[in-house]
């Protein structure tokens, strides 16, 4: 592999995603990528969960799939068809568990590698299981770094990174922006976007490398589970943003559908050769109403272990026995 200074031009796809609607996204993401293809973008990007939808409910699962399932084969058809590099995450189910599995493919449409997400954010851990990884996805393009929403917001994903000398970084989320309550004021969540603006470029300077953030846009509404009293209608703020390995920002969008595009620089001589400062359990500096994720997690996760339900549904599509994707 070349180790000098390498450029590459690359794209984030923001896009509004629908619950549950599979067939629905991926078609509509066709467009995205041609976009972002006609922009000369090689390496296209687009959010976590692009094809299933969001939500903190058991009807996630509707929209579950195995790895041979419509998203994968969309990756495979869509790069192959414009001759990208192309990346999301999928909801995958496999035997009796439920994943959020990113997946790359090259432009001859092969798979390249997965990453399936390692810390789910608070009540997500209801509807999917965390798996440790190295998270990194080996490529032409050189060590391709995966962090899958809330865990670009922990220490352990930039330590990761560092000691995995990735070349590039990239970032799907599915974050949408909290949704106050009483307990819960509007002033403790006034400074959760301006962490997911900061994230890439924190990244970037912190590693040296190229960073490839976006997230979807749109409408958030969902219930909560175990937490009658509230509910989440919110938003999905964007922000999709392309950082270059000097920590400038490339390209950035704001709260709507688009195609991010921009060159940027992989450089050896730019790698960090110290490890990123963390702050405790945090990337960076977090809302203080953040630090009550983990309980959540926990709480979450216990449910998952023990439900026979889970079992029983991600079995079904396993097995081929439901076609993802039902409304």
């Amino acid at each position: 592999m070349n180790s000098g200074i390498r450029t590459l031009r690359v794209a984030a796809a923001q896009m509004e995603s629908h619950n549950c609607a599979v067939a629905d996204n991926l078609e509509r993401a066709t467009g995205f990528a041609e976009q972002a293809a006609e922009k000369g973008g090689r390496l296209v990007v687009f959010p976590e969960f692009m094809s299933t939808g969001y939500l903190f409910t058991e009807a996630i699962w509707d929209a579950a799939e195995t790895s041979e399932g419509p998203t994968m084969t969309w990756l495979r058809e869509t790069s192959q068809r414009f001759g990208i590099w192309l990346g999301t995450c999928f909801l995958e189910a496999r035997d009796d568990d439920f994943f959020n599995t990113f997946a790359l493919t090259r432009p001859d449409g092969e798979i390249a590698g997965t990453v399936r997400k390692q810390e789910p954010a608070a009540v997500e851990a209801c509807f999917f299981k965390g798996v440790k990884g190295d998270h990194v996805i080996e490529t032409e393009l050189g060590r391709v770094g995966v962090g899958i929403c809330f865990e670009n917001q922990l220490a352990f994903m930039s330590r990761l990174m560092f000691a995995q000398s990735v070349d590039i970084m990239l970032m799907p989320h599915s974050a949408p922006c909290p949704t106050p309550t009483p307990l819960v004021p509007q002033r403790l969540l006034d400074g959760y976007p301006q962490v997911l603006e900061r994230l890439p470029g924190h990244y970037a300077r912190a590693l040296g490398v190229p960073v490839i953030y976006v997230n979807k846009c749109g409408r958030f509404r969902s219930t909560v589970p175990g937490m009658p009293f509230y509910a989440q209608d919110s938003s999905f703020p964007g922000l999709s943003t392309i950082a270059d390995s000097d920590g400038s920002i490339v390209d950035r969008l704001g709260s709507d559908e688009g195609v991010a595009v921009g060159e940027v620089t992989m450089d050896p001589a730019r790698k960090s050769t110290i490890a990123p400062e963390c702050r405790g359990r945090w990337s960076l500096p977090v809302p203080l109403v953040a630090r009550a994720l983990p309980v959540a997690q926990a709480a979450a996760g216990t449910w998952y272990r023990f439900s026979g339900t889970r079992r029983r549904r991600a079995r079904e599509v396993s097995s081929g026995a439901r076609t993802p994707g039902r409304t």
